[in-house]
């Protein structure tokens, strides 16, 4: 029952959970990046590097595969964005080789990789942030209020995140890769939400307060329940396709209003908030791996604990790493 785990880059507290889970039961978490310099790659039980030609993706596949077969690996996850949807439409040959993708439907997926059509297909289901396409019809509609926002259309990480003041601003940008949203003046929530593997059913929800972010992740936050975000992030059971952690993205603005922002349907970049609260979402994993349906636990954690990320070292030399404890 070995698990492998894609493109891990910084995220060496997500590996390290996982061991921690997962070694108990004599099974190992295999890591795999596409670089020698990714911190995480060398948290793993066994660690491996390939090559990824984005003309031949199809070889890289198959490499995963081959390695995963060689490590008697029965599932796999990825930790980034691009990767979701490689994997999601690989599925069916992943599962011919008796390994299951911690992951959810292509479907879902790729109405969440390209945030108009998460706005398109979900808006009727989901409270979620006005959003538009055309800026000719942003130009054209007087009742669209200034400022609003612009990022990329698929990024990554608030990639094209850009504050819009005014019509004249908005006409000189060229870029048809864009989004246009409204800004909503308030506060910034993220919710780490479980969706079990065998149930379909939300099993586990945490809530933060974003304090500050850095590159596209939070870096500071503080734990919070509020109902009228959960009662929001349960309109979720009714979409069908997902499974397993998913990052959520809220906002409530000054007059009280509450809005989903994005969706990630992987591990966010603050989990390891909700861990140190007890929100155990790897255990959760494992369990499901084994068979169990996870018993639903919503709201057990302390509030008002605050999280701080900081930087951490890794030294190697050779195949021998050196870590600061």
């Amino acid at each position: 029952m070995n698990l492998m785990i894609l493109s891990p880059g910084r995220r060496v507290d997500i590996v390290k959970y996982f061991k921690k889970v997962l070694n108990k039961h004599k099974s190992k978490v295999i890591t795999l990046d596409m670089s020698n310099y990714a911190p995480a790659l060398y948290s793993g039980d066994k660690w491996y590097t390939i090559q990824k030609n984005f003309n031949n993706l199809d070889k890289y596949i198959d490499d995963v595969i081959r390695i995963c077969k060689k490590e008697k690996v029965t599932y796999l996850m990825t930790l980034i964005d691009p990767e979701l949807k490689l994997i999601a439409e690989n599925v069916d040959k992943f599962k011919l080789n008796n390994i299951i993708p911690i992951i959810s439907s292509k479907e879902f997926i790729n109405n969440t990789f390209d945030k108009y059509l998460f706005y398109k297909n979900y808006k009727d289901k989901l409270n979620l942030v006005p959003t538009y396409i055309d800026k000719k019809e942003i130009l054209e509609n007087n009742e669209i209020e200034f400022p609003i926002f612009t990022k990329d259309r698929k990024g990554s990480g608030s990639s094209g995140l850009k504050l819009i003041n005014n019509k004249e601003n908005l006409k000189i940008i060229n870029d048809t890769n864009l989004i246009y949203q409204k800004f909503i003046d308030g506060k910034e929530f993220g919710v780490d939400v479980y969706f079990d593997f065998i149930s379909g059913k939300i099993v586990s929800v945490f809530m933060k307060e974003k304090i500050n972010m850095r590159a596209g992740e939070t870096d500071k936050s503080v734990s919070v329940f509020r109902e009228d975000i959960l009662n929001e992030i349960m309109k979720l059971e009714d979409i069908h396709g997902i499974k397993g952690p998913i990052d959520v993205d809220v906002f409530i603005s000054n007059d009280g209003e509450l809005y989903i922002n994005e969706i990630n349907p992987r591990f966010g970049g603050g989990y390891p908030h909700a861990y140190g609260c007890g929100v155990d979402f790897i255990s959760m994993i494992g369990n499901n791996m084994m068979g169990g349906i996870n018993t639903k636990k919503i709201g057990e954690y302390p509030v008002d604990i605050l999280m701080m990320k900081y930087n951490g070292i890794i030294y190697k030399k050779g195949y021998e790493i050196y870590e600061l404890k």
